[in-house]
């Protein structure tokens, strides 16, 4: 009875240590000048079904607000400010700043999440280029809208610029297995991808990544 009863106590202590890791006490502080008294609100998008969600409000104070959460995994969140255009999307991986201006909101800086660096390194490095590019070309086509050679370059330009920007993406991901950003550069890249190299690509990711709400859909995504 009694060796019974610390096998029940060690699996019991064994089924609730997972839950009491899943949880990460983090804090959101921000110091944006002339915010004023405007109503903040914390967002993020639902794994499961990419809904927005609001998940926290609170009013500011002479331009200073802060969120303290527990979260139960590392993931995108994002900041809005009632009657302000934009947002500031983040990484939350730890405790954070946010900090900037009313007039330039959407721009305001996060402080000490090493996780959102990587993530603006890769869009000004791999994605911002890319898509300013386009841009260019696109309004190119649009001013010779009659011209068939400038049509077709396009098209080829378009083709060769998401082809290079695919293989940087895929560089990426097999580089650095053991980052989150890799997780999150595969959900969104996935189906540009074969399949075969796709979930190739996902079985190397670090298994401690598989759990994530995230990594549980892309599985299905990539049957």
């Amino acid at each position: 009875m009694k060796n019974s009863f610390l096998i029940l106590l060690c699996l019991a202590v064994l089924g609730a240590f997972p839950s009491a890791l899943a949880q990460k006490n983090v804090r959101l502080q921000g110091n944006v000048s002339g915010l004023g008294t405007a109503m903040i609100y914390l967002k993020k998008t639902d794994n499961s079904n990419s809904k927005p969600l609001i998940v926290d409000s609170t009013r500011a104070v002479d331009g200073k607000f802060s969120f303290s959460r527990s979260i139960p995994e590392v993931d995108f969140y994002n900041v809005v400010a009632a009657g302000l255009p934009g947002q500031v999307q983040f990484i939350w991986d730890g405790d954070l700043t946010l900090e900037g201006t009313r007039d330039a909101f959407r721009e305001s800086e996060i402080k000490g999440s090493a996780l959102t660096d990587s993530w603006l390194k890769f869009q000004n490095e791999v994605d911002r280029p890319y898509r300013d590019v386009l841009m260019d070309l696109y309004n190119e086509r649009q001013r010779a809208s009659n011209d068939t050679a400038v049509a077709s370059r396009v098209v080829r330009e378009e083709k060769r610029l998401k082809q290079e920007q695919i293989q940087k993406v895929a560089q990426q991901i097999r580089a650095k297995p053991d980052s989150q950003l890799s997780l999150y550069l595969l959900n969104w890249y996935w189906n540009q991808f074969p399949k075969a190299d796709a979930r190739a690509m996902y079985d190397k990711l670090n298994p401690s990544f598989k759990s994530h709400s995230l990594a549980r859909r892309l599985q299905n995504q990539l049957k």
